[in-house]
């Protein structure tokens, strides 16, 4: 009997040793780094039991001395994203985030955000090993409204109000048929807009869709609505249904400054010296600046000209001729066929040029016109079919962008 009893103490104190060293072990946990090798960028990093931790990279970080320092066997993980995202490309700013799970000797996934709405995962699967993927960033949308006045800059005005320089960039696409952003501008002209705010874990991280802007500008009232149409292209539409977009752009530059403007009675040429009547717009801008084609059109002339430099000429269906100069390169050829913002040319100082501009020229009929003046040819409006579907989308977002309009900065 006695001895029986002893045995059942001896099991029973068996079980207890047992569970105290599991108790142990399992507080104690992180984490394995050894046989990973090699000298630490920084200190060890211990993991959480479970859960995930984040490092922001910064400059200079290698992935492998982060890799180390997390516990994440950087070979393997290596190898596994390769065919998908070479991780030694890594950006500093961007954030790794590192997950973790109870009892794995390792790191068990690892995740890099490629871009704005796609990241690279690395997983372990016990199975299989590590495995990687390319998942697109799910964000979550709710409207969202900003509203800004122009005090110094338009950059500066749009940067203060949350918006990025894409957002800078979308705002003056919807416009760039009815003024020119680099001249026409001026303090207490101003933005409303509303959008679709992208959140990703509770942090409005872009914009996505644009539904309605505003733009206050010379006292005058510009509105765009965006409108995808029966055949799927979107576009954007005054309140009337006209389109935004016009068979001319107003500059051939999406930004820069005039340097000097249309002025057929003459001035004072900056490389002869004598005066001479300047029948385009100078556009300053720095050596190797896109040069946008203002419309559709075909390209009549490509080559170099005299004290024009590198000239491209464009024939357009309206009646219109549009001239760039001074190109440093020159991207088209004659006879070609152009779309209404591609690509001719890139800024430059050949000819008769002080510095690196694109001087602009339109004619209508053989004559030389103000392209920053002309009355250009206006849009088409929208189809009886698309009209009943527009009003709905106007008259829905029309209140709100009110509302965005009166609201404090």
């Amino acid at each position: 009997m006695h001895h029986r009893r002893r045995l059942i103490y001896a099991a029973l104190a068996g079980v207890v040793v047992a569970v105290l060293a599991a108790s142990v072990l399992a507080a104690s946990w992180q984490p394995a780094y050894s046989g990973l090798g090699g000298r630490l960028s920084g200190p060890r990093v211990p993991a959480p039991e479970q859960g995930s931790v984040r490092y922001e990279i910064r400059p200079g970080d290698n992935i492998a001395d982060i890799m180390l320092r997390f516990g994440v066997p950087a070979a393997a993980v290596l190898q596994a994203a390769r065919p998908d995202y070479d991780l030694a490309r890594i950006r500093s700013g961007r954030e790794l985030t590192i997950g973790y799970q109870h009892g794995q000797p390792h790191a068990v996934s690892l995740t890099y955000p490629i871009d704005e709405d796609s990241q690279l995962v690395v997983r372990w699967d016990a199975d299989g090993g590590w495995v990687s993927s390319v998942d697109r960033v799910q964000y979550d949308e709710r409207v969202v409204t900003r509203h800004f006045t122009i005090e110094s800059s338009l950059w500066n005005a749009s940067i203060d109000a949350g918006l990025r320089p894409i957002d800078i960039v979308r705002l003056a696409e919807i416009f760039q048929w009815d003024i020119d952003f680099n001249t026409e501008l001026r303090k207490g002209d101003g933005f409303s807009l509303v959008a679709d705010g992208l959140y990703l874990e509770g942090e409005l991280r872009k914009l996505g869709d644009i539904h309605a802007v505003k733009l206050v500008v010379g006292g005058g009232d510009l509105v765009a609505i965006r409108h995808a149409g029966s055949d799927g292209g979107e576009s954007f539409y005054d309140p009337d249904g006209k389109a935004r977009r016009k068979p001319f752009l107003r500059s051939p530059l999406a930004f820069s400054r005039v340097s000097s403007g249309f002025n057929p009675s003459g001035r004072l040429h900056p490389v002869t010296g004598k005066k001479r009547p300047h029948y385009g717009t100078d556009f300053a801008a720095p050596t190797g600046t896109p040069i946008r084609a203002v419309g559709d059109g075909v390209v009549s002339f490509a080559a170099t000209s005299g004290g024009y430099g590198k000239l491209v000429r464009i024939e357009h269906a309206t009646g219109h001729q549009s001239g760039y100069a001074h190109m440093s390169a020159i991207l088209v050829r004659k006879g070609q066929r152009v779309k209404q913002g591609q690509t001719i040319g890139k800024v430059g100082s050949t000819g008769l040029s002080t510095g690196p501009h694109c001087h602009y020229e339109l004619k209508h009929g053989g004559r030389h016109i103000d392209p920053m003046k002309a009355k250009l040819p206006v849009s088409v409006p929208l189809s009886a079919s698309d009209r009943a579907a527009f009003a709905h989308e106007r008259d829905a977002w029309l209140p709100v962008l009110e509302r965005a309009s009166q609201a404090p900065e």
